[in-house]
């Protein structure tokens, strides 16, 4: 076998360039592939099976110069070359010059910046010219100080204006509030050219009736009701202002369907508006919730608020063991109970259990008010004391509470048999 055994061209093969240690051909240019284009990887080339030859050490294999093999084979090969097997031989390989390529010349906007990596179109560029850059400084532990001063005292002098405002609408909220009402919020007066009563019931507001109203100094007074959790609510408005609502000595008085008193309220409500309606609240215990039917809004002398009256109520008991004698005398100031006078007897007839018992009870009620420092005597089984409601010591549980009416306490004692009168 000769060296012409060896080369490709001689046998009608395809020339195969070998590969440096990085698999590239050595002096060979990279060719830019086009990305539209898929590449076809051509069919593996055969090559001749090695042969084992002995040579004369002195002779010199013969220099052939390949033929340049066409740019698209050249890329087949470079992307075929890392898969294909590589010949092994004893023989040395002359290595195959790459003819030099010239770089291609682009004509563009962009000065002599080089084609972009994937760009396939060569020529003038529509682009526009890139802008002048700057780079920023990479140094990220230099801060930026900002001058604050100008700002804090904007804000400073922003506080203090709003402040001067304030105490400005403080000292004048009257004159502020006169101007509001008068001027801003326009609502439709409440006329007092009327009667003074409207759909009322020989006088008295009906509990629960929509329709009733009644109007007393300026200030109507309407929509009385019960809404629950022993509350009664009725509503007021006026086309007039009250600071002093307590100083005009309004009360708002609960009857039950006889028009007996229940219980009555002070109308001292918080204010009263011009034009503004509000609801006032009444707390009521159960008793006076169930009854209440009426409802009136009086005005009270100084007379009538000082008038005094008096509601007396007796029990009394006989049987063959002893005689009771209880009477108690409550005391009221404009119909709201200020105390009692209390006097219990008992009268022995015989000495026996049952004597000694009713004995035993006056004695404990002797005993209870005086642990509350009340002024009381017991003496031949008779008991006298008084309860003053507006001077009573903590824990001391009365009879009935300060301000109770004739009519509450007259009902639930007949209801215990005892005679009110």
């Amino acid at each position: 076998m000769n060296i012409d055994d060896l080369n490709p061209q001689n046998n009608g093969t395809q020339n195969i360039p070998t590969m440096d240690t990085m698999g590239q051909v050595p002096n060979q240019a990279p060719v830019a592939q086009p990305q539209a284009a898929p590449v076809s990887e051509p069919a593996p080339v055969l090559m001749p099976e090695p042969t084992l030859v002995i040579e004369d050490p002195d002779a010199k294999a013969p220099v052939v110069e390949p033929s340049p093999a066409p740019v698209e084979t050249q890329v087949a090969q470079e992307v075929s070359l890392s898969d294909m097997p590589v010949p092994q031989t004893d023989e040395m390989v002359a290595p195959v010059p790459i003819p030099e390529q010239k770089p291609v010349e682009t004509n563009n906007n962009f000065g002599e910046l080089p084609p972009l990596p994937g760009q396939t179109t060569v020529g003038p560029s529509d682009l526009p010219p890139l802008p002048s850059q700057s780079v920023a400084p990479t140094n990220t532990q230099e801060v930026t100080v900002v001058n604050t001063a100008k700002r804090r005292t904007t804000s400073n002098f922003i506080l203090i204006v709003l402040a001067l405002i304030l105490v400005l609408f403080v000292l004048n909220i009257d004159t502020v509030m006169a101007f509001i009402n008068n001027n801003i919020i326009k609502t439709n007066p409440i006329s007092t050219d009327v009667e003074p009563t409207n759909n009322l019931v020989d006088g008295y507001i009906k509990i629960n009736d929509g329709n009733s109203d009644t109007r007393i100094k300026e200030i109507r007074f309407y929509n009385f009701k019960k809404s629950g959790d022993n509350t009664l609510l009725i509503n007021y408005s006026s086309n007039k202002n009250y600071n002093d609502v307590k100083g005009l000595n309004l009360f708002v008085e609960i009857y039950n369907s006889n028009k007996e008193l229940l219980t009555k309220q002070q109308f001292d409500a918080d204010a009263v508006v011009n034009n503004e309606a509000r609801p006032f609240l009444i707390k009521v215990d159960d008793t006076i919730y169930a009854y209440a039917y009426y409802a009136k809004v009086v005005e009270y002398t100084d007379s009538e608020r000082s008038a005094t009256s008096k509601l007396t109520c007796t029990y009394s008991e006989s049987n063959a063991n002893y005689l009771l004698e209880y009477k108690t005398i409550y005391n009221f100031t404009n119909n709201e109970l200020t105390g009692y006078d209390v006097s219990k007897k008992v009268e022995a007839i015989n000495n026996n259990k049952a004597t000694t018992n009713a004995v035993s009870i006056v004695n404990k009620e002797y005993k209870d008010v005086t642990r509350y420092e009340v002024s009381a005597t017991f003496e031949n089984n008779v008991l006298n004391y008084k309860i003053d409601l507006n001077n009573v010591n903590e824990g001391y549980i009365p009879f009935y509470s300060k301000g109770t009416t004739p009519t509450i306490i007259k009902e639930k004692e007949v209801a215990k048999k005892w005679i009110c009168e």
